[in-house]
């Protein structure tokens, strides 16, 4: 078993209290913490037992291991503040989804290690965070085997699984993150004007998308891709499709644009699921055709 390195917080938000109370649960020490607000730094202080640190130099000469749990444009400004301290065995990580650990550069010429590890999990609320993301998994970029080591015992410790990311993959990896969770938000909010639009009820229409969403991830959990996937692309309805491009034509163009393309993205997956996607394929790029001739 590796040694566990000291931990320090550089930067108190969600994703910073989650994981400092997470770790400090699971046996490792978190003696030093820091950030801007005196206030969230106390708070998080008192959970793990550590000491509010006056400075984000004063974390680093305490600890091993620090993470730099701030927002993404942060992250350089504040590594160029401790590239001027000695960090001979020491790794500074950062926890940004987009951002390369070569970000942190600047910080190996005094001696540190340096990587990144994100937590694939929206953090929307602190609590819910620390009862959910055991189990997670983690996108780790790493310049060490020692800081691979100590990341991935992290990453045990929390249940978790580790995602490897080469050099230069950071923004496309994020970018799957994004498709996922985020539009997948968008999305929803865009069924829920549909149904708002037509007379339904709020409560009503939450409800139905909630069910629905809901049925679409356990089916993507227990079916996978592309056997999740149902309505009218794997029935091969061109009828049902035309009808949808004339209604949203009418209540939004932009919205049977996105369709369209949404559509066009969707039936490898329902010609996988052995639907004839033919004449639909026609209709759909005859749309796009004409979307791009009215631009």
């Amino acid at each position: 078993m590796i040694a566990r390195p000291s931990l320090g917080f550089i930067g108190i938000g969600k994703v910073g209290t989650t994981l400092a109370r997470l770790l400090f649960a699971r046996g490792f020490s978190v003696p030093c913490v820091y950030s801007r607000s005196a206030s969230h730094a106390g708070i998080l202080a008192n959970t793990v037992r550590a000491k509010v640190a006056a400075s984000a130099e004063e974390v680093v000469r305490s600890t091993d291991l620090i993470f730099l749990t701030v927002p993404d444009d942060a992250i350089a400004e504040v590594a160029a503040r401790l590239a001027i301290t000695q960090l001979n065995g020491k790794a500074v990580v950062h926890t940004s989804g987009v951002q390369e650990s070569s970000v942190l550069n600047s910080l190996v010429v005094h001696g540190a290690m340096v990587g990144s590890l994100h937590p694939i999990f929206p953090f929307a609320d602190i609590e819910q965070s620390v009862m959910g993301l055991p189990g997670a998994v983690f996108g780790v970029q790493v310049d060490s085997q020692t800081l691979q080591d100590w990341l991935k015992d992290i990453v045990n410790a929390l249940d978790g699984q580790t995602l490897m990311i080469a050099a230069g993959q950071k923004a496309l990896y994020h970018s799957a993150l994004v498709f996922a969770s985020n539009y997948g938000v968008t999305l929803y909010a865009i069924a829920q004007q549909l149904l708002t639009h037509m007379g339904a009820e709020k409560e009503v229409s939450t409800l139905a998308l909630n069910t629905l969403t809901a049925g679409m991830v356990r089916n993507l959990q227990v079916m996978g891709i592309p056997d999740a996937l149902t309505g009218p692309l794997v029935r091969g309805d061109v009828g049902t499709i035309e009808a949808h491009l004339a209604a949203l034509q009418l209540f939004n163009p932009t919205l049977a644009n996105l369709y369209t393309q949404l559509a066009i993205q969707t039936l490898p997956l329902a010609a996988a699921r052995g639907a004839d996607t033919g004449l639909i394929e026609v209709l759909l790029r005859k749309k796009m055709d004409d979307a791009d001739n009215h631009t």
